[in-house]
């Protein structure tokens, strides 16, 4: 099995990827259709799988939670959105084709920006991030700090919350039964999780306070993340496909 730092992805500096991910997001903001958003999700799912070393199992769990929220608004979206085109009779209320399409595109559009930006969270280190952002977009460090503490705290929540349920079940000694117990075993570890946030928001506080973070204007770094030449590649590739497809579809 190959280490996760020799998939392609992971050897991509951050700039070039941030490119990329804002043309996927142009892309999937322009498109009201589903066909092209259903593509544009297939090429994220082979990126995801083969370019980001992810598995089918970590994939599949993370779409789940996306539709948590995409399932709700695909049936809101269908009965709000105007109608047109033929109309099926669905108990007593009237769902036309146009508002169906509408509200698959609008979906798979949320699927799209969540994996797209999961890959990167995926494959971007936060130091490269902070380094690449200040020293090369010249943005204030203590903003870009604060993006990389996100990219750096959710993965470790994801781990807390994932070590919570299993420590859960095995208290429990069995799979818990009916929507009482389900509901209080997922408050019972949004707790944990949230807990834990608090925690490690005051411990990493702390560790900026005793280092004097924020104290200059300015920050040096001790090495320097430089653009390959496949992170060139990645952003020439990135834009002419984005505006190809742009005027195209």
């Amino acid at each position: 099995m190959r280490k996760q730092g020799q998939y392609p992805l992971h050897k991509l500096d951050p700039l070039s990827k941030l490119i990329s991910l804002f043309c996927i997001a142009m892309l999937a903001m322009h498109w009201d259709k589903p066909l092209p958003l259903c593509g544009l999700l297939l090429l994220l799912t082979v990126s995801a799988l083969s370019g980001a070393g992810m598995s089918w199992g970590r994939l599949a769990s993370r779409m789940g939670y996306i539709a948590v929220f995409g399932l709700p608004l695909f049936v809101l979206t269908t009965l709000a959105s105007p109608g047109g085109g033929e109309y099926w009779a669905l108990g007593g209320i009237r769902i036309s084709s146009e508002a169906i399409l509408y509200a698959a595109a609008i979906t798979l559009r949320m699927f799209c920006l969540f994996i797209s930006s999961l890959i990167y969270i995926e494959t971007t280190d936060p130091q490269d991030f902070v380094i690449m952002m200040t020293t090369r977009l010249k943005l204030p460090y203590r903003f870009v700090f604060g993006i990389s503490m996100a990219l750096t705290f959710l993965p470790l929540l994801e781990q807390e919350r994932r070590s919570a349920a299993e420590a859960r079940k095995i208290r429990y000694g069995r799979k818990p039964r009916g929507l009482g117990e389900r509901f209080g075993v997922w408050r019972e570890n949004l707790v944990a999780v949230f807990a834990g946030a608090i925690r490690r928001v005051e411990q990493t506080a702390g560790s900026m306070e005793t280092k004097g973070f924020g104290a200059y204007r300015s920050r040096t770094f001790l090495r320097e993340v430089k653009v390959s030449a496949g992170g060139y590649a990645l952003m020439i590739i990135s834009i002419a496909a984005a505006t190809g497809l742009w005027f195209l579809i």
